[in-house]
């Protein structure tokens, strides 16, 4: 059984938010800030993989030699981390967004899915 943070809003419903690693967002990344309308991270995540290709691009101009190579190697460490952090943080981004936007935590439950910590909470 996982668990689950259960908010509600008086006019839009309840929301059951899974505690600890979230897996779509480990493989949506942005997509899934975008459809958890988490705007401002979704957009910061976007101009941090926009500064990492241009990084990149002016690296593929300067030719090549050691510094290159410790460039790449600070690339592919900044790629991996974005696509990390969001796994890790997504669900507790996610609670504080529903509570900026009005949501009260109403209970922890145990649960299969999402549905089914709504309806006990219900």
């Amino acid at each position: 059984m996982k668990t689950f943070n259960v908010y509600k809003h008086p006019t839009l419903g309840i929301e059951a938010v899974k505690v600890g690693f979230s897996w779509p967002a480990f493989f949506f990344g942005i997509i899934w800030m975008l459809v958890k309308k988490l705007w401002g991270l979704a957009g910061a995540w976007f101009v941090a993989y926009i500064v990492l290709s241009l990084i990149e691009k002016v690296t593929d101009q300067a030719g090549e030699g050691a510094a290159q190579a410790l460039v790449y190697l600070i690339l592919a460490a900044g790629y991996f981390t974005l696509w990390l952090i969001p796994a890790f943080k997504g669900n507790s981004w996610r609670e504080q967004n529903l509570s900026k936007r009005g949501y009260e935590k109403l209970a922890t439950i145990h649960a299969e899915t999402p549905d089914a910590a709504v309806a006990q909470s219900a």
